[in-house]
Order: C-alpha cells, then structure tokens, then sequence
C-alpha cells in the first residue's frame, strides 16, 4: 500500500460508514454523506448508490441494506501508518502502555517496515537530564495501575515523596497523566477528596511525578460520573492571580512557534501591530521552571512585561546562567 492512498478519502470513509450499518433510509444516507463528503459529494455519490453503480448495497423498500456477509469491513493500515508505528515501538515509553509479549508481537507483524523516522534524529535542547526511568519495573507497574484506574474511575491508595521531601500518604481520585516534554517526566493530576459536616465535599488537587510514587494499592471505591471532580475547575484554581504576560515579535516565525510551545497552557492571545503580539499564560506552580525555560528559549523575540514574580525568577535564572559561563 501507497504512502498516502485514497482509501482514507472522504468518499472511502462514507462508504464504510454506510457498510458498518445494519440498514439505512434515504434520509439516513444523506445525513452521512452531507456530514462526511464535500459540497458535491450528494451529488456525484448519492446517484451511484441509488442506481447500483456501487454495488455494495441492496434496496429493499425504504432501507438499504450491505451485500456483505460476516464481520464489518475495516480499513487496513496504510504505509505511513505502518512506518509511523513502527517508529513508535521503538520508544522506550511504549514499555508503559504495552506488555512485552504485546510488544514483541507488533515488533513481528512490522519487522519488514522501515521507521518513519529515529529516534537518533530527534535532537532535544533545554532539557533536563534526569528524566524518569521507564525501565523500572516497580514504575511501570505503578503507571499500568494508575492508568487502569483512571479508565475505571477507582480510587487509589498512594504513597510518595513531596518536593520537601516529606512521605504523603492519602487515598486519590486520579484523574489524568501529563507527559512533561521539557522534564521526560509524566506526572499525575490526583484528587483528594475529603468530607467534613461543617465544610461538606472538599476536593484538593495535587500535581505527583510519578517517579516520586513509591508505592500504589487498588481499593474497592469507584466515582460516579455525576460525581467527577471538576478538573478544569482545580486547575484555574490553582493558578497565580497575575499571568505571565508576553509581547511576541512577528520575526523568525516567532508567534508561530511560541503558540506551539504553549500549547498546553490556557492563554488569551491579542495583536497589537502588524508585527507585535500580547500573550497571557495562565501557570501555577507545578509548571512554573518549565515555563521559564520555554519562555528563554525564545531570546530576543520575546519580552516578559510580567508578572512580577515571574521576572524575579527570570533575571535570577539569567543571572545563574551568566555565573556559569564565566566559571
């Protein structure tokens, strides 16, 4: 199969929408093609199903019904999707989500596919070092744990080490895992929620990496739905009351690329010229260092015009740098 194939075309993609269905009206197959073709997509496609020029459907009064018989049809990989895993298998992150026989198996079914790309050609700068080791089998364990336990809404035990230092041992609510580019660090979003007759449900967030998890313990507790922490909620409140607030420069394609490294953090976005941009980001302190190094790594094409807190850090972390270069 072609790099690219027009299998993963619009109108390839309708068709197997239509196929994977028991039957379908009239008015059911032009909501389809309206909401997955283009502009003349009714036009062309609709007349070829109706007339039998695709004959892969059978009209018996008002329902049209597939001429296929066993399993529902399902699109084969394609080239770049091929080579695109099997670069991913060669990261050592996929340890973390895969068991090994899993792995060895795909390895297998892939071994005459060439990567997409190495991962010897990925050159990482601003980065820290000590990244977490996903060899460990106790944090591959803790991981495989936690992210089952996301997926089932169970509350965990967990036991690690703050940054003070200190042993927190509580019950958590674990609500989603971030990978942190800049650290090579997942950390965990984690709730713990506590009940009191004078304050009623109180929910504390808490940001853990998870190589400071020591250990983790399945209990028989499960959330609701309807009784979800409001994650995004937390998170505003957890945020400093003044944002960093940027003026990005047009030059070197700079905005570009300043709305690709913040990505993940919320943010209001305004122009002020042709060639100047004012940039709010909203942070707390668990992402505070890796702020600052994505902010200095901008140079020149950036200014920080606040907040106050955030350009002490700034000139200190500057100023570090300068002290290390004349050493």
């Amino acid at each position: 199969m072609n790099l690219y194939s027009e299998i993963y075309g619009a109108y390839y993609n309708i068709i197997a929408e239509l196929l994977r269905r028991v039957s379908f009206t009239d008015e059911e197959l032009r909501e389809v093609v309206q909401r997955k073709g283009f502009g003349e997509t009714m036009l062309y496609l609709i007349p070829k199903i109706e007339s039998g020029s695709i004959a892969l459907f059978e009209k018996d009064g008002e329902l049209y019904t597939s001429v296929l018989s066993g399993e529902k049809p399902a699109v084969p990989l394609s080239l770049l999707q091929k080579r695109w895993l099997s670069a991913v298998l060669r990261d050592r992150r996929i340890s973390l989500f895969l068991e090994e026989r899993d792995t060895a198996v795909l390895k297998g079914a892939l071994s005459d596919v060439e990567p997409l790309f190495r991962l010897e050609d990925i050159i990482y700068t601003d980065r820290f070092t000590d990244g977490d080791d996903y060899g460990n089998e106790e944090y591959r364990k803790n991981f495989r744990m936690i992210l089952s336990a996301i997926r089932q809404r169970r509350m965990l035990e967990i036991s690690f080490n703050s940054r003070k230092e200190t042993r927190v041992h509580h019950r958590f609510i674990p609500c989603k895992m971030e990978y942190s580019v800049k650290n090579d660090k997942f950390r965990l979003y984690a709730v713990d929620r506590r009940q009191s007759e004078r304050y009623g449900k109180k929910d504390i967030l808490y940001t853990i990496n998870l190589s400071r998890i020591g250990e983790v313990t399945e209990t028989d507790k499960f959330i609701l739905p309807d009784d979800e922490p409001d994650m995004d909620r937390l998170i505003t409140d957890g945020y400093y009351k003044e944002p960093v607030t940027l003026l990005i420069k047009t030059e070197r394609n700079a905005l570009e690329r300043a709305m690709l490294q913040f990505a993940q953090y919320r943010k209001d976005t305004v122009r002020i010229s042709d060639e100047l941009y004012r940039c709010e980001i909203f942070y707390n302190e668990s992402n505070e260092t890796e702020l600052l190094i994505e902010v200095l790594s901008f140079g020149s094409a950036v200014e920080v015009t606040g907040s106050e807190r955030f350009k002490k850090l700034l000139r200190e972390r500057i100023e570090k740098q300068k002290n290390l270069l004349i050493e």
